[in-house]
């Protein structure tokens, strides 16, 4: 199962830690957002552009709002943080 958990308070570190407990089964990925976008949680992680730029994030790969559409179609499960 592919499983996507969406990440907008970067304070809360539960999301990551099941996210990480997830992993040992599902394919597991991170959508970073808002000040989440600062965060570096040893998953795979994806940035929402727009917040990436607006804070000079860089350490993610980013995609745009076409990109975060098309993932919450792609993953069988989406969990938002």
């Amino acid at each position: 199962m592919k499983i996507l958990h969406i990440i907008r308070n970067p304070n809360d570190t539960t999301p990551i830690e099941i996210a990480k407990a997830q992993g040992a089964e599902h394919k597991v990925a991170l959508l970073l957002m808002h000040d989440a976008v600062y965060l570096k949680p040893g998953l795979k992680a994806y940035a929402c552009r727009d917040d990436a730029e607006a804070r000079g994030v860089t350490a993610h790969e980013c995609v745009g709002y076409d990109g975060i559409v098309k993932m919450l179609f792609e993953y069988d499960r989406v969990v938002s943080w």
